[in-house]
This record gives C-alpha cells, structure tokens and sequence, in this order.
C-alpha cells in the first residue's frame, strides 16, 4: 500500500483513500498559550524538542473535548486519573515518530487531498455548502493565524493517517480465527450461583467500644472533616445592571422597525378531517381498500350528510370523537400534502381525497384568520426589556474587563473591586456540600474553581451560562483534619461492623466455595449454607440474554473460560454480594448464526487484529528512537 501512495501521491485515488481513514489523533489541535519564561521541553525526540507550549496547545485541545463529553461530570481529578496529561504526551511524540517515518517512506498529502478534506469538514459548511468566511473565523479560533497554517498542519495529519492505514489495513484474519471470535461472542452459557449478602451478616456483629476504637486509630483517613474555603466574590449581574439603564423611545421605534417581520401573526386556518390510516409498509390491495372506504366517505358528504357525523363514523384519526376537528393551525404545521391542499381551500370548502403518510384525507376547512401585524405599542415592552437586556449584557461585559484590568493592578480583589465601584461578598467557611447552596456557587465552573484554587493564585473571571460574570478569590483554604473519635463514634461502629460483616461473609463464601470444590451440589450447598442459588438464563458472554445485576463482566468473563460442570476458581465480588458460581450448561451457536454473521465478525477481527499490529510496529519504532521526558515541567501544567 505504502508504495502504491508514493507512487499515486498525486492523483485523486490517493485522495479517496486518504479521505476514508478515520483519524485517530482526532483531538490534536493548535490554541494559544503563553508560556512566559518558561523554556524547557516536556519532552525530546531524538534531541529534538516537544516545548511547553507546543504541549500546552495539544493538552487544552483535549481538555476541552473532556469538558464537552463530560459536561458537569468533568473534574480535575478525573483528568488526573484518566491519565489524560501523559496520554496527550505520548501522542505527540508518536506523532512526531510516524511523521519522520511517514517523511523516510516518501508519504505526501497533494494539495487535491487537502483542499477536499477542508471543503469536505462539516464544521466549514454552511447549508451544505462550504464557507469561506466560516472557515477562515473557526480556524482563527483554533488557534492558527492563517488558513495556510492550518492547511500545513492538516496536511501533515494526512500523512500520519495513510500511515497508519497502511500498517493497520495489512492485518489479515484467518477461517478459524473468525470461527473463535464467533463462538467466543454467540455461544451461550447457563450459570448458577449461591451469593452470600455481607448486609445480612451485619446485624449478627457485635462491636464493642474497644474494637470500634481500634478500628477508627486504624483507618483515620476516612473521618476527615471536609475542605473549607473563605472567599471573596464578585458578581456583575446583567440584571442588576439592567435596573440603571434607560432605553429612549426613539431606539425602541428604530428596533420595531428592523424587526418588524418578527412581529407578523402569520395566518392561520381552521380545519376538520376524515382520516383513513394506510400503514408504511401496506401493499396494494390494503391501499386499494382504504381508498374506496375514503370514497364512500366522500360520497356522504357530497350528499349533504353533516362533516361531523361521517368523521365520527369512519375516520380513524384521534380527532374522530370531536368530529374531526383540529382547531387553528399555520401553514408549515402539518404534514406537506396536507398543508398544501388546505391552504389552496377557501372557506367552507371540502377537498377531494389527499393522500399523506399517514393515509387518505378528506378535509373540510372551517374558517381563516387573515395575516395580522402587532403594532408598535402592544410589542413595546417586549422591546424595551430586551433592549435593555441587550445593553445590560454588554455593560456587564464592559465591566468585567475593568475588573480584570484592576486585577492586574492591584493585589486582592477585595481592592480591585473597589477600584471599579463593584461590591464584594465574603463567604465561609464554606464545604463543597455548603457551597451547592449558595446562589453565588451554582454555577458548577465557579465551585470547581474555588475548591481547586490556592490562597495567592491569580483571579479569574468566569462567566456563567446565565449571563453573571464572576470572580472568586480564595482568601483562606482550611484543608481537612481527623475528627475527633467522640464525634464520629457512629460512623464508626457502623464501618466496624460492616467491615466485619464482609470479613465474615468472605470467610463463608469461601467455606461454600471449598465445598463446592469437593464435589457437593448447588442443592445440597444451599441446603448446608442457608444461602439463596440464583440461576441465569442463557446468557453470552457480552450479557446478552439476561440482565440480571450479579451477571458482571468479571463474573461472565471467569465463566466462559470454564467447562461445564465446574466451579469458578474464585469468589467472585458482584452486587449482590459474594457469587460461588457454577457453568451449569454450554449452548453453542448454530452454523446458521455463523453464516449470517461471518462478514460483521470478520472485519471486527481484522479491525482489532490490525490495531494490534499497529501497536506493535509503533512500539518497535519507539525502541529504535532516544526519547527523553521531563516529568518536571509536565508538572507544571
């Protein structure tokens, strides 16, 4: 493949398939950042190095897609402990790697395949087509000062990607391996299980004073009080600022004006309706039927028999009851063929049978309320209050870059605040479960800022999704401190004994285990143990076929690695408690599944085979280069 790509770089079937390979350094993009004096590489390829910002640019990119995948979910404990900073890390360099063996193997991108790619992106469309202008504000957004720069850095990505392919696209698979992945995802498999429950053990527990005690010097980490924080905010409420302006007359008539197509009352149209229902998929002779039963509606009609009575006797729509009334609508409100036949009606006529997808109607319009346009003074507050919202919003804005200026000069907020005449208010100590009620914390933006800030650290001003521009400086942080044993004593003794309730069940789990070894029943353990037996139904190893909860992948994994008629090797932790399970029956699937399956399962594993080759090879070509990280300067992000 890679040969076929130097040798067609340029043409357009090097275009097509470029154009089909999914990026998988989807999140790579280019930000602003400043580095200040800050100069030493996060890492070096080959001596070469990978700079801060350079990281920076990337690091943010990929936050900020965490943030929109996660919404308030999103932590910075959670991107700590996805490892996001190291994996970001990591992609560069390997990056850096396959363009230099993208470079060695004489890999381009031609323009043609650039220029496609861009006009080709969704995100540079606008009603299908592609947007210049849209174009050049999205890219100067990401970051790059030209579109040329994003073009290069595009272009580059597109090497990568062919790379990648090549490598992946060689996997091949074989019969038999399609056949394994086949019977190790439909083979079914029926399991039994005696699961011991901790919770019912813990009222047979008995803790004294003495073991509670012993228990809380042992595991003090879990009665901390929790971190508080003093703070002071600074909210510029849009609202508040909206009270102190006024909007002239004049600016209101001159916005009435501008916006007077907002302010038209379209027509509207008031209708009664015969509905013969026709399913999607009716054939022929159904659509035969429920015509002719249309036609004799029709027929009564035409006769002079009420609208009314006749929608009451045949149709088949909901608004039968009322005699098929459907009240006031506007154009563009009901289905195409339907608005087409009665906005071409005059008053009190009846059409003829019109066929929608939902079957044959016959349509009786009642009566038309003409185009109206609202005047100046019945939309005149509505006007005002969003004139006046308008220039609230801007002078909040206004007054949030004065405060960041004073931030910049002053030391604390309380100061640069009063520098700009804005209030301030102190809070706390306050607790993160404190802080969810106080209205100048709901936004969760701002609490995630003042539980994670330090004393000293530079203020910033966030704006909320209702508008409020706010700014919080932590004043004194007071980190959490073991609780005294006389005021935790019941959280105590109840961890006590449950820990001892697990500690016990274990122990029993494991007695019924060892039984179960020696050759004993589901029945006669039961029996012995007193515990319940559960028992799926036949279930693949994916759980489908059954979704009861002590079905865990653990669980289901351990068990289709074991034979029919054997014990798992292990108490197996599952939400209802301590699970000894049993492979009670092995279902295989049928060559027929095999057949009509094949192809899907075929390019799974040709799919996973070749991310394993391509993981491979990227780890071979890491072996071969002298990379050296900096753990201290990633640090600092």
């Amino acid at each position: 493949m890679l040969e076929s790509m130097r040798n067609q770089a340029q043409s357009w079937i090097a275009k097509f398939i470029l154009g089909g390979i999914a990026l998988s350094f989807a999140l790579w993009g280019i930000g602003d950042y400043f580095m200040g004096g800050r100069i030493e590489p996060v890492a070096e390829v080959d001596g070469s190095p990978i700079g801060q910002a350079e990281f920076a640019q990337v690091y943010e990119r990929q936050l900020n897609a965490y943030r929109s995948l996660l919404g308030k979910n999103y932590s910075k404990s959670m991107v700590e402990a996805l490892g996001i900073k190291d994996e970001t890390l990591q992609t560069l360099i390997n990056r850096r790697l396959m363009l230099d063996e993208a470079h060695q193997l004489g890999l381009v991108a031609p323009e043609q395949m650039v220029v496609a790619s861009v006009r080709g992106n969704p995100a540079f469309l606008t009603a299908g087509n592609f947007d210049p202008q849209r174009y050049h504000i999205l890219t100067r957004n990401m970051g790059f000062a030209t579109p040329q720069d994003y073009e290069n850095d595009l272009r580059l990505n597109l090497m990568v990607q062919a790379l990648q392919a090549a490598i992946i696209d060689s996997a091949r698979v074989t019969e038999d391996e399609v056949r394994a992945r086949f019977n190790h995802d439909y083979e079914q498999r029926v399991l039994a299980a005696i699961i011991v429950d901790p919770l019912h053990l813990v009222d047979k527990v008995k803790i004294g004073d003495t073991e509670a005690k012993a228990w809380y010097e042992a595991n003090k980490q879990h009665y901390l009080s929790p971190l508080r924080v003093k703070l002071s905010v600074v909210d510029i409420d849009p609202a508040k600022v909206a009270a102190d302006i006024n909007i002239d007359d004049k600016d209101i008539a001159q916005a009435y004006e501008a916006r007077k197509q907002e302010f038209m009352q379209p027509e509207e149209r008031r209708a009664r309706h015969i509905l013969i229902k026709v399913p999607a998929d009716a054939g022929a002779e159904a659509k035969t039927k429920a015509h002719q039963l249309a036609e004799k509606a029709l027929a009564r009609i035409k006769t002079g028999e009420d609208f009314g009575k006749v929608a009451k006797d045949i149709s088949e729509d909901a608004s039968a009851g009322k005699g098929g009334e459907l009240g006031w609508f506007k154009q563009g409100d009901m289905v195409p063929a339907f608005d087409t036949a009665v906005f071409a009606m005059k008053k009190g006529e009846t059409s003829d049978i019109v066929e929608s997808p939902f079957g044959y109607h016959i349509i009786q319009l009642e009566d038309i309320r003409p185009a109206t346009q609202k005047s100046l003074a019945e939309v005149h507050d509505t006007l005002l209050q969003q004139l006046r919202m308008k220039r609230a919003a801007d002078e909040a804005y206004k007054l949030s870059q004065d405060l960041d200026d004073a931030l910049g000069m002053e030391s604390t907020l309380a100061k640069a605040a009063a520098d700009v005449n804005l209030p301030v208010k102190e809070l706390g100590p306050i607790s993160q479960s404190e802080a969810l009620a106080e209205p100048l914390l709901a936004d969760p933006n701002i609490r995630n800022k003042a539980f994670s800030t330090m004393p000293g650290q530079p203020v910033d001003i966030i704006e909320t999704g209702s508008g409020h521009y706010i700014a919080v400086e932590v004043t004194q942080r007071l980190e959490p401190e073991v609780l005294p044993y006389a005021q935790v004593t019941g959280q105590v003794l109840a961890d006590a004994k449950k820990s001892e309730a697990d500690n016990q069940a274990r122990k029993l789990a494991e007695q019924i285990r060892a039984a179960a070894a020696a050759g004993k029943s589901v029945d006669q353990l039961v029996q012995e143990f007193g515990q319940p037996k559960f028992i799926s139904k036949p279930v693949r190893v994916n759980g489908s076929g059954d979704a009861a909860g002590w079905l865990t992948a653990p669980l289901l994994n351990a068990a289709f690695v074991t034979t029919k008629g054997q014990w798992l090797n292990k108490v197996i932790d599952v939400p209802e408690g301590l699970a000894i399970v049993q492979v009670q029956d092995v279902i295989a699937p049928s060559d027929a599944d095999y057949t009509a399956q094949h192809d899907a399962i075929a390019a799974e594993v040709e799919k996973a085979k070749g991310a394993v080759r391509f993981a491979r090879w990227m780890t071979t070509v890491r072996d071969q280069h002298e990379i050296k990280m900096h753990p201290e300067a990633l640090a600092r992000f």
